[in-house]
C-alpha cells in the first residue's frame, strides 16, 4: 500500500541528505554540470517539493523566486525548476507538479518553467498549460553590463497563470520579459 506524502522545504532548511539525493539524480538525468553546491548556488526563498512514498523520496522539484521585468513593470513569479521523478511511470511526477500547482494557486502566483517537446505533454497532463516556442519571450539580462542572453534552444513554456496575468500579457504582445539570476549563466530558471 502506497503512503504518499508531500514535503515542502525552504532553501535554508534543506537537509544535506536531500541535497545529495537531488544531485545524484540531476547528474544522472542531466549530466555532471548539473551538480549544485546548494549552499552557494541555490536561491533565496526557494521552496523544494519532495514526493515521498513510504518515507522514500521518489520525485522532487523546486519553485524559485524570479523577478520578471516586462514592459517596464516588475512581476514577482516563481520559476518552476529541477523537476525530477526518480521512479518513472508511477505517477509520482504528476503528483509533484500538481502539488506545486496547488501551492501556486494558494499563493496567487504565476509559475513558469521551460522544457523540450518530449516532456511538454507530461506537464500538460499534470495540469500546467504549455506554449510552444516560448523561451525566446524571456531573456537573461545582466543589470550591471546590460548584456542580454536568449536561450539557444527554442523551448516550450510550461506555466500556471497567477493573479498578475503575466503570461496572458506576454501572449498578447511580441515584447520580451527580462530577468536576472546571479547563479544562472545561460537562460533558464
Amino acid at each position: 500500500m502506497m503512503t504518499i506524502k508531500i514535503e515542502i522545504i525552504k532553501d535554508k532548511n534543506l537537509p544535506k541528505e536531500y541535497m545529495n539525493i537531488m544531485n545524484k539524480w540531476r547528474k544522472k538525468d542531466m549530466g555532471p554540470k548539473e551538480v549544485k553546491n546548494f549552499k552557494r548556488d541555490y536561491w533565496p526563498g526557494a521552496k523544494f517539493f519532495f514526493v515521498k512514498d513510504n518515507g522514500e523520496i521518489v520525485a522532487f522539484g523546486g519553485l524559485r523566486n524570479v523577478t520578471i521585468n516586462y514592459l517596464g513593470k516588475k512581476y514577482q513569479i516563481f520559476g518552476i525548476c529541477n523537476i525530477c521523478s526518480i521512479k518513472k511511470r508511477k505517477g509520482y511526477g504528476k503528483i509533484l507538479v500538481q502539488s506545486m500547482i496547488k501551492y501556486l494557486k494558494k499563493k496567487g502566483k504565476t509559475g513558469l518553467g521551460f522544457c523540450g517537446n518530449k516532456v511538454s505533454k507530461f506537464y500538460r497532463k499534470s495540469g500546467l498549460k504549455i506554449k510552444k516556442s516560448f523561451s525566446p519571450r524571456f531573456a537573461l539580462k545582466n543589470p550591471k553590463t546590460g548584456e542580454i542572453k536568449l536561450d539557444s534552444d527554442i523551448c516550450y513554456g510550461v506555466y500556471y497563470e497567477g493573479k498578475d496575468k503575466l503570461i496572458r500579457k506576454v501572449l498578447l504582445t511580441k515584447s520580451t520579459g527580462y530577468y536576472y539570476l546571479p547563479d544562472v549563466k545561460e537562460p533558464h530558471f
